[in-house]
Parts: C-alpha cells; sequence; structure tokens
C-alpha cells in the first residue's frame, strides 16, 4: 500500500517557486494556497498574520499591518523586501552557498545558517542562527541587531520583549511540526521521500507540512522526522513536540494539534491553488533537492 501511496504523490511532484501562501489570520490581501509571484506584495491588516513558505523547513511570517514584497521566489535564490511593519523568518536546514536575502529599509542581508530572524524598520534582529550582510563581509550570531547608516553597524539586543509575532510565529512551528509527525506515518516504506527535503500538504489540516529527508530539529525546538526516521519516545499522549533548550520560549500549545490532523490516512491529491493572477495549479509536493552543506564560518 505504502508503494502505491508514493505512486500516487510523486503524480503531483512540480517545480515550484517560493511564495505559496500557508496559513492567514485575520485580514490580508491573500488567502491560504494562494501562490504569491515575484514582484507582488502581501499585506496584513490590523488584526492579520500571515505565513509564506519559503523553501522546504524556511518560512515567512508577516505581522499585523504589514507588508513584503517577494523579489526573487526562485527556490536557490530568494528574496524578500519587508516593505512595512514586522517579519519574522524561520529558517531551516540552509547553507551560506544558498542564502535566503532579506531586505528592511536601507538594509540588506543574507541568512546563511538554520535560525530565528526578526525584520523590521530597517533593523535585523538575529534572535537565533547566523545573518551575514550583503557583501558577506560581516556576520552575527544569536543576541545581535544590525542596521545600515552609512555603514553596517550592529548592537547587543540584551533581553527581547516578546511581541504577539513571536507568539504567533512559534505557534504555527508547532502546528507544522504536530502535521509532520501524522504525515510521516502514512509515508513509512516510501522511498520516493528519502532523498529530499519537501512540503506535503495535511489535508485534513489544510496546511503543508515540512517533510525533511532526515531527522532535524528546528530553531523553535521541534522535531520534524524524515520517512521512516519516527520515533515516538520524544512525543506525548496527544501527539505534541517536545523541545529543546534553545533560548527561545516554547508555547506549550503549539504543537498540541496533532489529534486533529488524521495520522495513518493516505495523502489525499492536493487541492487547486490560485495565483494572483487567477492561474491555477495543483502543488501536492512542494520539492527542494537536499544537496548543499549545512552551516556556515564567521567571517
Amino acid at each position: 500500500m505504502s508503494v502505491f501511496i508514493a505512486a500516487l504523490l510523486v503524480q503531483y511532484v512540480i517545480s515550484v517557486k517560493a511564495g505559496l501562501v500557508n496559513h492567514v489570520q485575520g485580514t490580508a490581501n491573500v488567502k491560504v494556497l494562494e501562490s504569491v509571484r515575484a514582484g507582488h506584495s502581501v499585506k496584513t491588516g490590523p488584526d492579520g498574520y500571515v505565513e509564506i513558505l519559503l523553501r522546504p523547513g524556511s518560512f515567512l511570517r508577516l505581522g499585523e499591518d504589514s507588508e513584503a514584497s517577494l523579489d526573487d521566489t526562485d527556490l536557490s535564490t530568494v528574496k524578500v523586501t519587508i516593505v512595512r511593519g514586522p517579519a519574522i523568518v524561520e529558517a531551516g536546514e540552509i547553507s551560506k552557498e544558498r542564502p535566503i536575502t532579506i531586505t528592511t529599509g536601507n538594509l540588506t542581508t543574507k541568512i546563511i545558517e538554520s535560525g530565528i530572524y526578526r525584520f523590521e524598520k530597517g533593523v535585523a534582529t538575529v534572535l537565533a542562527g547566523k545573518l551575514q550582510t550583503a557583501d558577506a563581509k560581516l556576520s552575527y550570531e544569536k543576541g545581535w541587531q544590525i542596521f545600515f547608516q552609512d555603514n553596517y553597524r550592529a548592537r547587543k539586543t540584551g533581553k527581547m520583549q516578546e511581541t504577539s509575532l513571536d507568539v504567533y510565529s512559534q505557534t504555527r512551528s508547532g502546528a507544522i511540526a504536530s502535521a509532520n509527525f501524522s504525515m510521516v506515518t502514512t509515508l513509512n516504506g516510501s522511498p520516493s521521500y528519502n532523498s529530499f527535503d519537501v512540503w506535503l500538504f495535511s489535508p485534513n489540516l489544510g496546511f503543508y507540512t515540512y517533510i525533511p529527508g532526515s531527522n532535524y530539529r528546528s530553531p523553535y525546538g521541534y522535531r520534524y522526522y524524515g520517512v521512516g526516521n519516527r520515533d515516538n519516545r520524544v512525543y506525548g499522549n496527544n501527539g505534541g513536540t517536545d523541545s529543546a533548550s534553545n533560548g527561545t520560549n516554547t508555547n506549550s500549545t503549539a504543537a498540541g494539534n496533532s489529534n486533529n490532523s488524521g495520522g495513518g490516512a493516505a495523502p489525499a491529491p492536493a487541492p487547486i491553488v490560485s495565483t494572483p493572477s487567477g492561474e491555477q495549479s495543483s502543488p501536492a509536493t512542494y520539492v527542494d533537492s537536499k544537496n548543499s552543506s549545512v552551516g556556515a564560518t564567521v567571517r
């Protein structure tokens, strides 16, 4: 049966770009499963939050009254401009050779390591991970804020006050990790997913979860499992993930949604999704080949 399911899902593997809207809360100019094209903006209202898939394992999350433009949606050269308001990027397995480039105000930086990064009003804050200046001459780790004033400048952050966007981002990360646990159950024994990092649609939850090529712990401390690598011992009775102590508070309810995830059922074909121009596509499996090393060295 697992071989049949894998064969069915392979039919839906497509060449994809960054920009799929994975979650919307409150008011926004986009809808869930809408694919945002390069050059288009995503906007939220005073009560709005949006989650956008960048690469498998990496997310852009916008807070209230925010706007971001996807400048380059190619998976190997993702570029985003934060036009206004706060934004957080949760970056999964990533490398210096394939960074995610973020611009806010007159500051442009490159995310070169798994981590959590906040951007607003020309300032980039490293909550976890490592950020590099656009000229690749300077790198900053957790606890630093970077801005540009005639030159690149940085300051230590000290204790950071938690915002509503921080809570939203961590809650979403937990929910996606919980969905991962449910989905890998349906794919055990399917060799099609053993060598790739992929997004896979959860029909019962209505959003995409991350299926890594091998086991992975997110910057928030949640565990993601590759096909055939699930370990029940790290999960509680309700299916919630455990978390690592990494300096980021973990929302206890973030990963507690697995009871609604339908674990054990065969994955359904992808829904039809629309782009801002009205075109339609069916991204059942959002794939990125895992062929670059992780990590970078401070220069």
